[in-house]
This record gives C-alpha cells, structure tokens and sequence, in this order.
C-alpha cells in the first residue's frame, strides 16, 4: 500500500468537476486550512504550526481546504492541498499566503467551471487583498474581519470596535432563526467601497460582536448573507470528519506524496459516505460511513461480475 501511495499523484482536475457535481445548486465556496498534528520529524513537510486545540505551536502538516456549502444541507469537500510551511518552500513546492492560496484556488474552479454564488473566507485571508481580488474578479466575498480594521464611515475613519460601539444592539434588526441581531452599513477602505455586516450574538449570556466584510450586491438579502456565513460551519464539519473518523492524520508514511495521496483517499471515502447520506435521507453519520464500507468491500469482491458493478452504479 505504501508503494502504491508514493506514486504519481492520485489528484487530478477531473476529481474536482465529479465531486463539484455532488453538491447542490446556488452553494457557496467556503475555504479555510486543517493542521493534522504529527509526533516525528522524520515525515516530510512537517513543521511547527499554530493549532487552534494546543497552546503553543505543534509539529505538524497543514492542508488548504475547500468545500461547497449551503445552509442546511450536507458540505461538499472539493480539495485538500498539502501547504508548505516558508521555511520548507522549494521550486516544486512554492510556499503562499493565505490569501495567495484562496486566489489561485478560486481562479483554478472557475476555470474548470465550478459554480459557486460566493466564497466564505475565515480571518486568516486577509481582508485587503481579498477585497481587491473579489472586486477585480467579479467574485463576492464574505471575509470575518478583526475588530481592529479601519475603515472609512461618513466622513469618520474607525476601527470595526468603535464602529459597533455607534450602535445599540437592542435597536438592530433580529434575526430569530440564529438568535442574532444584526446592521450592514456601507463603509470604505483605500479608495474600495464594501459592506461591513456587523452581527451581535450571544456567548454565554452576554452580548458579543463580530463582523464580516462583504462584496456582495446590496440587493442580497441580509438572511441570505446571514445563511451563507452559518453554511460556513459545513468545512469545520468536514475536517472533523475527516480527523475523528476518516484516519486523515492516522497515516504514518514519511514520504510526503504518500500523504497528499492518502488525504485523497479520504476525501474519496467522505463522498462514498456523503451518497450514502443522500440515498437514505435522515440517515446518521456513523450509520452512513459503516453502509458505505460494506458497499465499496462488496463491489470489490465483485468486481469480475459486470452485471453486478452495472447495478452498483445504478
């Protein structure tokens, strides 16, 4: 198995089209990074990276990632693409910015074709760049933004902070469906006018602000923008999956094409469990993983019986 996961890379464009297919129609693209934490230093391509679950930097592999998302409906992984650290960048594996990594993503999916009605970017992708991009490219954008960017509002240049601290919350449109409540205002940034969604909600009983930068048409619905950035949550959905129960990060080859060969395993698996969900609607996540394995052992096992690999396919 080693032997064959060293080989050439299993990745290729076609694989980006047939799963882009799985998903449902007016998705989002929701981008974002997964650390997978490894203990030797032997493997390849691993380095020292912050970890939203460690303290302190932990040594390990980080993968770009990217899903098709809609607001209560299951995520649609497309990609996870091995991210090289600058300190371990080489002609062959070039290391990019966050938002260097989003744009050459997104343009890749257009070009092959891949709709998608906007991209959902984390705090990680800077917003100035990304602005610039989504306004040069014709590709909305909903960024979180920290609270400490500046922006131009009537005539004013404040922090997103002070900016929310205008405002009584009280007095802001709610939004039963997530318990939040919620004002776009149209504000500017280096001569590049954008939206800031300003949205309260609450965290432990107490009132809390954050803020997205959207360039989306201002004739979007507000529940609409609102629905795209909670469909967002479909990527942390997919990179737990495929942490706890897909064994992305189990796989203890060092040689480093081994490892962006086994992540494509896994994102093949995620869809086999993904269809399974869609075959039988309502039906659990476990539930779903253990029929699809026992599907993909039985079409193996037959795979010399043509009638029956037709009715698989069927």
């Amino acid at each position: 198995m080693a032997v064959a996961l060293k080989s050439d890379d299993f990745a290729s464009d076609a694989d980006l089209i047939r799963r882009a297919r799985n998903a449902p129609v007016g998705a989002f693209l929701a981008l974002d990074f997964v650390v997978i934490p490894h203990t030797g230093r032997a493997m390849q391509g691993v380095d020292y990276h912050d970890s939203s679950t460690h303290k302190k930097p932990c040594l390990s592999q980080v993968y770009s990632s990217s899903a098709l998302v809609k607001f209560k409906c299951d995520p649609t992984p497309l990609h996870l693409d091995y991210k090289v650290s600058q300190a371990l960048q080489t002609s062959g594996y070039p290391s990019r910015t966050a938002t260097q990594s989003m744009i050459t993503t997104v343009l890749h999916f257009k070009n092959l074709g891949i709709n998608f009605e906007g991209a959902l970017l984390d705090g990680e992708f800077g917003a100035d760049d990304s602005i610039e991009f989504s306004q040069s490219h014709g590709v909305p954008v909903l960024v979180r933004a920290k609270r400490t960017l500046s922006v131009a509002f009537e005539g004013q240049t404040l922090t997103l902070e002070e900016l929310a601290a205008l405002f009584d919350h009280t007095k802001c449109h709610p939004y039963a469906e997530f318990g939040w409540r919620a004002k776009r205002l149209s504000v500017s940034r280096s001569g590049r006018a954008f939206d800031v969604l300003m949205i309260w909600r609450k965290v432990h009983g107490v009132w809390e602000v954050f803020c997205l930068i959207s360039t989306f048409p201002r004739c979007s619905a507000m529940i609409s923008l609102l629905r795209a950035w909670k469909a967002r949550w479909g990527i942390e959905v997919c990179h737990r999956y495929f942490k706890q129960s897909l064994g992305l990060g189990k796989y203890q080859c060092l040689d480093i094409q081994a490892q962006k060969n086994w992540a494509w395993c896994v994102l093949e698996a995620f869809h086999e469990v993904l269809q399974m969900r869609r075959r039988h609607p309502g039906l659990r996540w476990k539930h779903a993983q253990s029929l699809a394995a026992q599907t993909v052992k039985w079409c193996v096992e037959t795979a010399k019986n043509r009638y029956s690999l037709r009715r698989y396919a069927a």
